[in-house]
């Protein structure tokens, strides 16, 4: 018999919405005995989903974590978020863990959206089971979906179970490496039975194809095969928990989380094959000492009423409540997780995951080594997702502005995918995150945890405005007279386009002194001042001023005066320069499944933009890198419409690139008509 391992380890459940996964995680805590009845999602009474927005939706939006034991050995599980608006969550909790495990239903359709947890898995070299569910509602031939998702995967499937039937109903399992079989009992332990003649030529083409895989990372092992010399059960155990600790094999079992079949039978397996903590110690790079305390902060959670909560791991070390890290943190309140529960705890050891209660200067990505004075910034979290998604949003009431800017800085500290902009020419703040699900939850968040009630607006797009002609010569004067010294300045100006990406070139062409040297910075000021904005209602971007003569007063002339001549004598020139709208074109690099392409190829077209180049993405079977250029003020909402093209599986990245005249005069309106507020300078 295996001895119990004396550290902690850390499971993530991750896959796809609606694959199970938060079900799973009832199903294992129940077995575990940390909850007496499983919940269900419909119910709205899991361990893992307790916010309300969870409730609403249906769905989980962050991690939900829940420390346990099974068979004496300590775990944390955590749930994940399988919507890609919270992968943000799903990329930060599998960094820290030992073992991922795979929920996926056993449909054909669904098989794609693995890809992705293949991907990030196999980049950060997390060792990961699959565990495929709800096998008892659905009727599917375990081979072909073995080979269909061997297609997705990099690493070789290793099936540990295969399903026995009794006409349309699954009864149990068939042990691919034991001799022996179990019958299902809904929430009870299974029963062993021999295999049925059946099933028994399966189970051996099976368990050849299994020592095949195993011999290929095993020269030894290879050898006795070559050899026809007989494999033990134990040796075939050693081989699989060593391939899957180095992320070479992919466990495959299968179960019923909502009947509970299925999930002793993968705890068993998670308790044999799941690495110790020290090996995401090695992976991750850490130098440390066995004896010195080092935490890593991976979730911030502020709860009402509770104030700030850091969730951490403990790598190495041992922490007691009271216990002072870097002579400055101070202990107060440890805890262990168990959902929205926090229980109190003297003391934590190496590989645990426990919550730290108001400690303000940690933050989320944080190295703590007990034996530094400073906390390592750079403790290579994974780089969030870029926020692709925004909207303009307002204080209800205007006395709540401050409090807006500061609650908006905590909800940024729990979730870093999400991007808060003033925009400098609207003045619109604006918040970006993943999608309108995620944004949806920034205002409840604002609402329920800060009170602050916001309202959205629509956003006024920061366009630039040009001018495609010249004008010479062009004389102002600025006078006025009010009673004593009065105001006078005449500035005669040559107003001219320059090359895209130049902004503004002011020049001095004043000769004899008409104009004193230190009023000409005034008349660059003012020239600046209205280039805030133009005709159209934009900034004026990509002109040059020239100064070529002028005319001062003795007593009435000075900087004031040269400013506001200045501010005149570009506004009037200007509308004679025949100015034309400038909007910005973003590169966009959209990473959709190949079989949706088509779809984007039109969605491309259909915002303006200009396709550029499509290839396969290395790393992600079955799906396609297409960069087009679209104008910036599509980006708004453009993941809405990927999403919709794609089955929810496509998304993209984007970045600035360039701005391009609109020389369509009726488009030129429009755009100004749907994306500005602002009325044109009179």
């Amino acid at each position: 018999m295996k001895s119990p391992i004396n550290s902690s380890r850390c499971i993530t459940i991750v896959g796809p919405s609606q694959s199970g996964k938060t079900s799973l995680m009832e199903g294992i805590l129940h077995v575990c005995k940390q909850i007496p009845n499983k919940g269900k999602v419909a119910d709205n009474n899991t361990l893992s989903d307790h916010l309300p927005e969870e409730h609403e939706l249906k769905m989980s939006i962050s991690m939900g974590i829940s420390n346990a034991q099974y068979m004496d050995e300590d775990f944390t599980f955590i749930d994940c978020p399988g919507s890609s608006e919270f992968i943000n969550e799903f990329l930060q909790a599998i960094k820290i863990s030992d073992l991922s495990i795979i929920v996926i239903e056993p449909i054909k359709e669904k098989i794609l959206s693995l890809v992705p947890y293949f991907y990030y898995l196999n980049k950060m070299n997390i060792p990961h089971i699959l565990f495929i569910n709800k096998v008892d509602n659905l009727n599917f031939d375990i081979k072909e979906l073995l080979g269909l998702i061997q297609e997705y995967s990099p690493r070789p499937l290793v099936i540990r179970q295969i399903p026995m039937r009794e006409g349309d109903k699954i009864i149990g399992v068939a042990d691919v490496i034991h001799e022996r079989a179990y019958t299902y009992e809904k929430e009870k332990p299974s029963q062993t039975v021999k295999i049925p003649e059946n099933l028994s030529s399966t189970r051996n083409e099976f368990r050849e194809k299994v020592l095949e895989i195993l011999a290929d990372f095993d020269d030894a092992l290879m050898e006795k095969i070559l050899e026809d010399v007989p494999t033990s059960t134990e040796e075939i155990y050693e081989h699989l928990k060593k391939d899957i600790a180095s992320n070479k094999i992919v466990e495959v079992l299968t179960g019923s989380a909502e009947n509970g079949t299925g999930i002793r039978r993968l705890l068993k397996t998670i308790r044999h094959d799941c690495p110790v903590h020290e090996k995401s110690v090695e992976r991750n790079g850490l130098k440390i000492k066995n004896d010195i305390a080092c935490v890593q902060v991976f979730k911030t959670n502020f709860i009402p009423h509770r104030g700030k909560q850091s969730i951490v791991r403990l790598w190495s070390g041992k922490l007691k409540e009271g216990d002072t890290l870097q002579d400055n943190i101070r202990l107060q309140n440890l805890f262990s997780l168990k959902g929205k529960e926090f229980v109190k705890i003297s003391k934590a050891k190496a590989g645990d995951i426990i919550g730290l209660s108001r400690i303000e200067s940690i933050k989320t990505g944080d190295l703590i080594f007990d034996e530094n004075k400073d906390i390592n910034k750079d403790s290579d979290l994974p780089i969030p997702p870029q926020p692709i998604y925004a909207k303009a949003i307002s204080t209800i009431k205007r006395e709540d502005d401050v409090k807006l800017s500061e609650s908006l800085k905590d909800i940024i500290e729990t979730d870093s995918s999400y991007f808060i902009e003033r925009n400098t020419v609207t003045q619109q703040l604006l918040i970006w995150g993943q999608g309108e699900i995620h944004l949806r939850i920034a205002k409840n968040k604002l609402k329920n945890n800060y009170n602050v009630e916001t309202k959205e607006e629509k956003i006024n797009f920061a366009f630039n405005e040009t001018i495609q002609a010249s004008v010479s010569n062009h004389t102002t004067t600025h006078k006025k007279q009010s009673g004593g010294a009065g105001q006078y300045a005449r500035v005669v100006v040559d107003v001219k386009p320059l090359p895209r990406g130049k902004f503004f070139k002011f020049e001095d062409k004043i000769v004899g002194g008409v104009i004193p040297k230190t009023y000409i910075p005034s008349v660059e000021k003012g020239c600046k001042e209205c280039m805030q904005k133009g005709p159209l209602g934009f900034p004026v971007t990509d002109i040059q001023v020239t100064l070529i003569d002028g005319k001062t007063h003795d007593v009435d002339s000075n900087s004031n005066s040269f400013h506001i001549a200045g501010v005149k004598a570009l506004r009037e020139t200007l509308e004679n320069c025949k100015p034309i709208l400038l909007e910005p074109f973003h590169i966009v690099k959209f990473l959709v499944p190949s079989k949706d392409i088509n779809n984007i190829y039109t969605l491309v077209t259909s915002k303006r933009g200009l396709i550029k180049e499509n290839q396969q993405k290395e790393g992600w079977t079955g799906y396609e890198i297409l960069e087009a250029e679209i104008p910036g003020c599509e980006i708004f909402n453009l993941i809405i419409d990927v999403k919709s093209l794609t089955e929810g599986l496509g998304s993209f990245e984007h970045e600035f690139e360039r701005m391009k005249t609109v020389q369509n005069k009726e488009l030129s309106n429009s755009l100004i008509t749907k994306f500005s507020s602002n009325e044109k300078t009179e």
